[in-house]
């Protein structure tokens, strides 16, 4: 054999050795697929104001239901469904402030308890991109209404509490939630190494670049991503900016997450209403772990 044609073998068989250490990175789930999902957040919210610190924590969670109902040759319908809710908030000037767990009994007077019950009552529907990206969701005005219901309001009232609801719990603000744990791939395949970005909307914008950093049984990627947040509350509006980090585990045949650690650090100003004159430096440090549950 000449040494143009050994040349010549050695290159393909180096071109074939790469383009079989390509991975996938999109989803490949099947109908019929189950998949469950548990999530524990912390969050630190720090206002300082006059030299004196306002501090209020929020710890938050739950444990989150899918099920794949049909596939496309682009995408997935899956239901989405929260099994359970909980979330308790403290301020270290004010004390406890909220106090919910729908993994408990909800007695007949708990209003807090009743409405988030109902979260966990309504199975939505998403339709989902082998990227992640969520484009449509349906069921958020039964979810609502399912909040809501059941707690004997008259109807201006209820009304009142559904447009509140709407903002949290409305199509868009649900896509951009669920969206930050589902939409990470570039659909097509990758070397270990390699990086693609993407960009979340909504409430929190995020410009993330995301990298594959190493393949075994599963999936194992990063992301930095550069974070802006801005909320407007009836009596409060914050603005702010940071970085956010996060850490995945994905089954390397479904694509699914099974493990995720994303923290972040965000910095900026807030203005209540009727002090639109004053600028109160805030800080939020959040951490969010997802992991299986049976």
């Amino acid at each position: 054999m000449s040494f143009k044609k050994l040349y010549l073998l050695a290159l393909l068989l180096g071109f074939t050795s790469i383009i079989q250490a390509q991975t996938y990175l999109g989803y490949n789930l099947k109908v019929g697929d189950s998949l469950k999902i548990s999530q524990i957040s912390k969050q630190e919210i720090v206002q300082k104001m006059n030299d004196q610190e306002h501090k209020i924590v929020n710890n938050l969670g739950g444990d989150y239901l899918f099920y794949v109902k049909s596939e496309t040759d682009s995408s997935y319908v899956i239901d989405f469904k929260y099994d359970s809710f909980f979330m308790k908030t403290t301020s270290n000037l004010a004390g406890p402030i909220f106090d919910v767990d729908t993994r408990k009994e909800i007695s007949e007077d708990d209003v807090e308890g009743k409405i988030f019950k109902g979260l966990t009552e309504t199975a939505l529907e998403i339709n989902m991109l082998k990227t992640g990206k969520i484009i449509s969701l349906v069921g958020t005005e039964d979810l609502i209404n399912n909040m809501i219901d059941d707690l004997g309001l008259d109807s201006f009232t209820m009304e009142v509490m559904r447009e509140s609801m709407r903002k949290e719990f409305g199509g868009e603000s649900l896509i951009e939630s669920l969206g930050q744990f589902t939409y990470m791939y570039p659909n097509k395949s990758a070397n270990i190494g390699d990086s693609w970005k993407n960009k979340f909307k909504g409430d929190m914008k995020a410009n993330n670049t995301w990298k594959l950093d190493s393949v075994d049984e599963n999936l194992h990627i990063s992301c930095n991503s550069e974070i802006a947040l801005t909320s407007q509350e009836e009596n409060l509006t914050m603005i702010l900016k940071g970085t956010q980090q996060s850490v995945i585990t994905s089954d390397k045949t479904t694509g699914w997450p099974t493990e995720a650690k994303i923290t972040s650090t965000a910095k900026g100003i807030s203005i209540m209403q009727g002090m639109e004159n004053v600028e109160i430096p805030t800080t939020i440090i959040s951490t969010t772990i997802y992991k299986p549950f049976k």
